[in-house]
């Protein structure tokens, strides 16, 4: 699953648990393991070229995930910032075993973890379609999310009432 995929799910999670961050938190683990089981994209590594190719998409995803992040911390509410934030984290933190593998050799997390985050994964090199619907439709459900917590915030007198 796209780690971009990854961020806004856990942005949703953050509005649903706005005020308990560390529940956040364990929400976007356990996020990030439903996502990974279900139909997306992988690399095609019997590809000669296959460490190009995920390279080039792992850039794309990375760059965008980074700025969905900070769109989504400042896009939402201040109080439930420091949940979303945790949220995200927990959504994406399985996921730093690849860049670590790349740039130190090295996985950080047990063995166990390991294996457990490599049986979920249900990963074909021809679901790239998946990967942009869930974007989408994480996305759109975020915006809903964020657009009734603005609304809610707002006072009785303030919506509806502008001159």
């Amino acid at each position: 699953m796209f780690v971009t995929n990854h961020v806004l799910s856990g942005a949703l999670l953050g509005h649903v648990f706005d005020r308990r961050p560390v529940t956040a938190f364990l929400a976007g683990l356990g996020s990030h393991l439903i996502l990974d089981a279900i139909p997306h994209w992988g690399c095609d590594f019997e590809r000669p070229d296959w460490p190009e190719q995920f390279l080039r998409i792992a850039r794309r995803d990375g760059v965008l995930g980074l700025v969905t992040v900070v769109g989504a911390a400042i896009a939402v509410d201040r109080g439930a910032r420091v949940a979303t934030v945790a949220a995200i984290t927990g959504a994406v933190v399985l996921d730093l075993d690849k860049p670590c593998e790349y740039f130190a050799g090295l996985n950080p997390f047990p063995a166990a973890v390991q294996r457990l985050h490599k049986w979920v994964q249900n990963e074909a090199p021809t679901r790239m379609a998946n990967e942009i619907a869930y974007g989408i439709v994480f996305a759109a459900t975020d915006a809903v999310a964020i657009a009734v917590q603005r609304r809610r915030v707002q006072s009785p007198m303030t919506v509806g009432q502008r001159r």
